[in-house]
């Protein structure tokens, strides 16, 4: 259960309204603000990125974009764990401003370095950006197509998951209260859906709208980590092998896109083995295709 003094300050904490403060008018390009928050952040962590990931090629650009939130996420929750400060935005926006004077001194002391990564990089950081926002647009398309994000024949956990972002988002104190049961708080694993809420504190879009605009960003976020990684071990591959005429410079840039499409896109053999069991029931026995399982692929 919660202390009497938590249940107070999160009964005292506003409503919904005093933190979604942006208006319904504004949910048709809501994106492009929390597009533009999540560049925020991650130009706010890179000077702290090109030193904790300078052997990546381009000092590790779009894992910076995940570096900045994870650190502003922690920082809010730290204070919002501690009593240090109550979440909110201001406890969100005091969190970047940790962030950036962290970032703004390793700038001042290195800036002859930083302004020679990016000279030297300048190609390849555009190119990580294009695919983090084709990765970011491609997924929104895929939410406005199906914004309920709901399984209409078996359900789901999106009544759950919703639930649970709305908790912390609405909790002033860590650990959240418990959506399922008043008075307590919250005893499960919430950290995920505390780094969206931080988002929506910060940007002020509702929490319905922000429950679509998280999963692109956690899609494109997922596919400049997974490009990073394996074009730096392409990329190292190659230097260590050269004069192979397989080994071109667009090989690295390749394996990390094939990377992308492989995790984050192709899914499991199972999906295949469906498709080609669906198929084999219309072609050899003249029966319908058949529902796909998306569970059994998924479990």
């Amino acid at each position: 259960l919660l202390s009497d003094d938590d249940l107070a300050a999160q009964r005292a904490g506003g409503t919904f309204r005093d933190i979604a403060t942006l208006p319904d008018s504004t949910n048709s390009y809501s994106w492009i603000l929390w597009l533009l928050a999540i560049q925020f952040i991650g130009l706010l962590a890179f000077p702290l990125g090109s030193i904790a990931f300078r052997p990546l090629a381009g000092c590790g650009y779009l894992l910076t974009k995940i570096l900045g939130l994870l650190i502003v996420s922690f920082f809010a929750w730290f204070m919002a764990s501690t009593g240090i400060m109550e979440f909110s935005r201001s406890s969100v926006i005091v969190s970047m401003a940790v962030l950036g004077v962290i970032s703004g001194a390793i700038a001042w002391r290195n800036w002859n370095d930083l302004s020679e990564i990016v000279h030297k990089n300048g190609r390849l950081i555009l190119l990580m950006e294009a695919i983090f926002l084709t990765a970011f647009f491609a997924y929104l398309l895929v939410r406005v197509a199906n914004p309920d994000l709901w399984h209409p024949y078996r359900g789901g956990e999106k009544p759950m998951d919703f639930a649970y972002l709305n908790a912390v988002t609405r909790s002033s104190v860590m650990p959240p209260y418990d959506p399922w049961f008043a008075g307590g708080y919250m005893n499960y694993y919430y950290f995920g859906q505390f780094i969206v809420a931080t988002m929506i504190r910060f940007t002020g879009i509702q929490p319905a709208v922000a429950f679509n605009l998280a999963i692109p960003m956690l899609f494109a976020m997922s596919a400049g980590a997974i490009f990073t990684i394996v074009y730096a071990l392409a990329e190292g591959a190659r230097k260590v092998m050269p004069g192979r005429p397989s080994l071109s410079a667009k090989g690295p840039i390749i394996a990390g896109l094939a990377a992308i499409l492989f995790v984050l896109v192709a899914g499991n053999i199972d999906g295949l083995v469906q498709v080609v069991q669906g198929t084999a029931r219309v072609v050899f026995t003249d029966k319908a295709f058949g529902e796909f399982d998306f569970w059994r692929s998924s479990r």
